[in-house]
Order: C-alpha cells, then structure tokens, then sequence
C-alpha cells in the first residue's frame, strides 16, 4: 500500500554508507589535502522545495453509480450494451416495444407529470430537458402549462409515441448527466412489474364507489339515499378503499457517469493523510503526472490485519481522486495507478544530492566540498529526503559549493 518516499531515502543512504565503509576513516578533523579524483561524481548545493510523498495504489473507475428502476409493466425488449454511453432524450431500454428515456436531472421521477399536476422542481427540470432537446415549452418553471403540454406532445410524436401531452411515471429516469452503462440486471424477454407481455400499464389502482356508474334518474335519486339510509344500509360496514398503489420497481440496468475518477483504499491508520480538496499527484500507467484533486472520502471495510480478541478492525477509507487541468485520465477501467500524498514540504531550503551524504561518527553525516585544489568535509544535520536530494544544515555551507556524491 503506502510507501514512504522518506524510507526509500534512508535506505538509499543506508546502502551508500556500506559502500563508503561508513565514514570510519574520515573520524579525524576532516581532509584538506587533494583534489577531486578524475571523473568523480559531483553534485551542486541548491536552494529547493522538498516534498515528502506517501505513495497510494489507485485504481480507475468511474463517478456516480446509479440503477435504472423499471416502473413501468411489460416485456423488456431493448437494451443498452455494457459500455454504451446514453445522452439526453435517448433510449435507456424499452418495454414492450416503447422506449424509456434519459433526461437529466437530480430530482428522481416520482409522478405523472400532466395538466393539473402540483408545481414542483421535478416540472421544471422536464421544461429544462425539453428547451435542450428542441421543444418549447414556454417559461421554464415549475408550473405545469399548455405550453408544457404542447412541447410534451411534439416531442412524443417525434418518438413515435402517442401525443398524449403527459409523461406518465416511468417513460423518462432523472440522472445527472449522461450514463456508461456498466451492467445489465434484466434479460431480454423477461416480464417486469404485473402486467407480463401487455404495452406499458403504470396506472394507479384505487377503489371507487358504485355509484359513479349511474344513470342520470338515479344520480338524482342517490342523493336522497345518502340523507335517508335504510336499516340495512346502516348496519352494512363501508368497504374499505384499496390504496392507490404503483407496480413494484424492478432493477434493468445500473451505470454510472462519464467522468473517469482514481479511487484509492487507505487502512485506518493512514486516514490522516487525505482530506477533502488536498491536491495529489496522478501517476498515470505511461508514467507521465497529472495533477489531481481528492473529492469524497468514504468508509470502508478495511483490507488489513483484524483488531485483537473481541476487536473489529477498524474501516478504512476511500478517497475519490479527480484529475484537474488539461490532462484526462485514460480509459483503462481497473488499471493501477500510483497517487502520491504530500505529507511533509520543506521550502527554499539548502539541500544535497542524496548521494553526497556520508556518515562519520555514531548518527553524525557530512559531505565532501570539492574546492579548487583541495577538497574538505563539511558536519551537517540532514533533514527531510525526498526525491533523491536530502535538506542538509551545516556551518560554512552555501549554495554554489560543488560537493562530492556515490557516483
């Protein structure tokens, strides 16, 4: 998992000090004498900015999962192929031969949307979508008008669908934006909510007395009942009103949006270093780098170790990564890629090659000065390593000086 680029450093220097014998011979008060051998390895003391980075494995995937309920009776006879990117006003699937459509919107469908429907915000976001798709429906707002009703109608024409000037519950999904289908839970064949192999039926069953079946004599007549009920009719109990009810929702297809994410799982104890916002660095599978931004962070089941006896491990998180700027990450769903975590950063400090760090006594390190006709050793304290150079402080040490490295 997480890889301190600090630890690869001091195991570099670790290495280095077993090639150099470890400095024992330079215990004196330091070497004045010569010059720097024949094509000996330098580096240059520089001012810089270090960062030390904390290594992730990411993997490439999509944002904003969604599953596309049927609510609509009938016999699935479209569908999309994994993969597929749907856009506004085209077909999700189709039951019964009729199309359900996308639009977009963050309100999910939740009614008939018809003349004397309640103002809300899912009637404006229908007028939205069919401005967009080339229907006028007159002031986009949240009242359901003539003008509404007209751009329906237009548009359900144009899709070979009756020009009924309504979009009955279940013809259109709300979603953000345009959907990648990434897996199909219906067949083709497979009979969804009550209604098998009939066209769409989403109608909402409710009980209705008699009496609205009545001829005009007894209409006129009923109301004399009602005052004066008979003996009978009043020990009779009244029948109990079956509530309105919808077809049972059913799963078709699930997807997600077009905008590629890096998600990285963090165990427990690495929660700290990622924080909504914080800016990443993306190394994509070519090796190149892109910046990147951490969006959400979720809680996950953690991958590590169990807690002790009686203990649950404690959940990990997900951090959501999302390129910014120019660079788009590639497609290549579930490829690996390295997401680097800043940690620590040390600005416009003198630093060193790696390299060019010895040790010479105990935990004490110096380096090598190379000066025309001599060369002398310098006594630093080394602070943060990062991308092979290493923050060094020590007495008579400038930027400029040339300093001896490992080659």
């Amino acid at each position: 998992m997480l890889l301190a680029a600090a630890t690869l450093a001091l195991l570099g220097a670790a290495a280095l000090l077993l090639l150099l014998g470890g400095g024992a011979a330079d215990s004196g008060a330091g070497a004045t004498a010569g010059s720097v051998a024949a094509g000996g390895a330098t580096g240059t003391v520089e001012r810089r900015t270090l960062a030390e980075h904390l290594t992730a494995t990411g993997t490439i995937g999509y944002a904003g999962e969604a599953t596309v309920l049927a609510r609509l009776s009938g016999t699935v006879t479209a569908l999309p192929a994994v993969g597929d990117v749907i856009r506004r006003g085209r077909r999700l699937y189709a039951i019964a031969g009729e199309p359900v459509l996308l639009l977009y919107g963050a309100v999910p469908a939740y009614r008939t949307l018809a003349d004397g429907v309640s103002e809300g915000p899912d009637v404006a976001q229908l007028e939205r979508n069919l401005a967009a798709l080339g229907y006028d429906p007159g002031s986009v707002d949240e009242e359901f008008t003539s003008g509404t009703a007209a751009a329906i109608a237009a548009w359900q024409e144009d899709l070979g669908l009756e020009a009924s000037g309504e979009v009955e519950l279940g013809r259109v999904a709300f979603l953000r934006g345009p959907q990648r289908v990434t897996e199909l839970e219906a067949t083709l064949g497979e009979a969804l909510g009550g209604e098998a192999g009939g066209g769409g039926n989403n109608s909402m069953v409710a009980w209705k007395p008699e009496a609205e079946g009545l001829d005009e004599a007894e209409e006129a007549a009923e109301p004399q009942r009602r005052e004066k009920p008979t003996p009978e009719a009043e020990e009779e109990p009244e029948p109990e009103l079956e509530p309105e009810s919808e077809p049972a929702s059913a799963p078709v297809l699930r997807t997600s949006s077009t905008r590629r994410i890096v998600s990285v799982e963090l165990e427990a104890d690495q929660q700290s270093i990622a924080h909504r916002g914080q800016k990443v660095i993306v190394v994509l599978p070519d090796g190149a780098e892109a910046p990147g931004k951490v969006g959400a962070l979720a809680a996950v089941e953690s991958s590590g170790g169990e807690g002790g006896p009686g203990e649950e491990a404690e959940p990990g998180v997900e951090a959501t990564i999302s390129v910014i700027g120019k660079r788009r990450i590639p497609a290549l769903d579930g490829a690996t890629v390295n997401v680097l975590f800043t940690r620590r950063v040390r600005r416009h400090v003198l630093s060193v090659p790696l390299t060019a760090l010895i040790a010479i006594a105990g935990d004490r390190f110096a380096v090598r000065v190379a000066e025309p006709g001599a060369r002398r050793r310098i006594v630093v304290t080394p602070g943060l390593a990062a991308d092979g150079f290493v923050e060094v402080r020590g007495k008579g040490l400038r930027a400029g000086m040339i300093v001896e490295t490992g080659g």
